[in-house]
């Protein structure tokens, strides 16, 4: 977090490609992870205290994400959208700390997330989860102590496919997943010489 007393605004990153701050969006709200690596946290330490108090300082905060390292995505102007509170995470020491979280509400006519960067960060967590043995992914799971999903808004381009190329695509592949070697989820059949899709 960076404040500016010149302009009375407070930069904050939610940066999702380090790894210490367990940032957690639902739906419109980002329930960010308050300021200090180690040991619990204080919300009146630094700039916890300006975030946790910016719906009467008069402190304009402006949020950046990170999901592709150095590529940072402003998504506009939040506010406060309920009370901070705690929970636990793990320190950049690996020990388990209280941390606080502050639900923060995007305003009208923020931006969304690239469909394509969101992709490439779901893709390198999921290649990091494959390598982790259960105990690990264990481990990594009881970490979060939510029981909600998280979600995200993003914007969507829509591709449409040749239908040639679709239907060349499908015969060759005989009905078997060129990734895995296993029945797709599309069974081709020949009757009377003419290739049909049965879905």
């Amino acid at each position: 977090m960076r404040r500016s007393k010149a302009t009375n605004s407070l930069i904050i990153i939610s940066d999702h490609t380090k790894g210490l701050y367990e940032d957690k969006c639902f739906g419109d709200i980002l329930h960010y992870t308050g300021m200090g690596k180690s040991g619990d946290q204080d919300l009146m330490f630094m700039q916890n205290k300006t975030l946790a108090q910016s719906d009467i300082n008069g402190v304009e905060v402006h949020l950046f994400e990170v999901l592709v390292p150095t590529e940072y995505i402003y998504r506009g102007i939040v506010s406060l959208a309920g009370k901070p509170y705690q929970e636990k995470q793990k320190g950049d020491d690996g020990v388990q700390r209280k941390v606080w979280m502050l639900p923060l509400k995007l305003q009208i006519g923020s931006q969304t997330v690239p469909e394509d960067s969101l992709d490439t960060y779901i893709k390198e967590k999921e290649k990091a989860a494959v390598k982790l043995s259960l105990a690990d992914l264990k481990k990594r799971a009881a970490q979060n102590e939510s029981d909600r999903v998280s979600s995200r808004k993003v914007i969507s381009n829509v591709f449409i496919r040749d239908p040639f190329v679709g239907e060349y695509a499908k015969r060759r592949a005989h009905g078997i997943c060129q990734l895995c070697g296993q029945e797709a989820p599309f069974i081709i059949k020949k009757e009377n010489h003419i290739w049909s899709v049965i879905i």
